[in-house]
């Protein structure tokens, strides 16, 4: 069977940095162009977004270690890694050495007051790995009086929010609180109360202060939301 094309990797990852790089399509992109210190000159947030992307289109996996200037120097180190890389990075399982939580005083680590909790507890937690939570809604919470009144739907923007709460679970030891810096999910199905929500977190990679993770949130068998969520996380 014949490898990979190099030219067609080139074509696929030109066409990544125009979409995710919101690059014009008269943009000159050459194989030799430097990802820093050039028209690109990415930043932190720039870079987890274009991995995400490259993982996605090729199915390799790229680790946070290798995310330096070593394999961002320029679009033709990328596409080298890739070339090398594609097809031999196979997944971990989901619930891989996850542990049990035994400790009732996760929820109450959460930066937020009691009244902008939205994860009721957590069930699962490996630092550096993953975590997994229930938020627990009844339908008599305040915002259900104003959110389609007569026919309550657990708002989006409080679901996306729980997922980045649990997510601060997930991530590394050491980071304290944490702000969402970018949000890309799909809510893919309305809550309505009451309703048990599972919501799962997987830590994916670090850059800088920025931690990424791919998310989802489920109600019985049903999956409702789904994407990654970068944290804004300060050691």
């Amino acid at each position: 069977m014949a490898g990979p094309n190099r030219d067609d990797i080139l074509q696929r990852v030109v066409l990544l940095l125009r979409r995710d790089l919101k690059l014009g399509p008269d943009a000159v992109i050459p194989p030799d162009m430097p990802f820093f210190g050039s028209d690109i000159d990415l930043d932190s947030l720039d870079i987890l977004l274009l991995v995400t992307s490259i993982e996605k289109e090729f199915g390799v996996k790229i680790p946070s270690e290798q995310m330096g200037k070593e394999v961002f120097q320029s679009v033709s180190t990328l596409v080298d890694y890739v070339l090398k890389t594609v097809g031999s990075s196979p997944a971990a399982p989901a619930n891989a050495g996850a542990t049990p939580s035994t400790e009732p005083d996760y929820v109450s680590r959460l930066p937020h007051g009691p009244a902008f909790r939205f994860v009721s507890k957590v069930t699962a937690v490996q630092e550096g790995k993953r975590a997994e939570g229930v938020w627990s809604v009844s339908g008599s919470e305040p915002f259900f009086a104003a959110h389609f009144p007569g026919n309550p739907i657990v708002p989006g923007v409080l679901l996306a929010e729980a997922l980045a709460q649990i997510s601060g679970f997930a991530g590394p030891a050491g980071a304290k609180g944490g702000m969402i810096a970018h949000l890309d999910v799909r809510f893919i199905k309305p809550i309505t109360p009451p309703a048990d929500i599972v919501l799962r977190s997987t830590f994916v990679r670090q850059t800088g202060s920025l931690q990424q993770f791919d998310v989802s949130a489920m109600v019985g068998t049903d999956v409702v939301a789904t994407g990654s969520i970068t944290l804004h996380r300060p050691a």
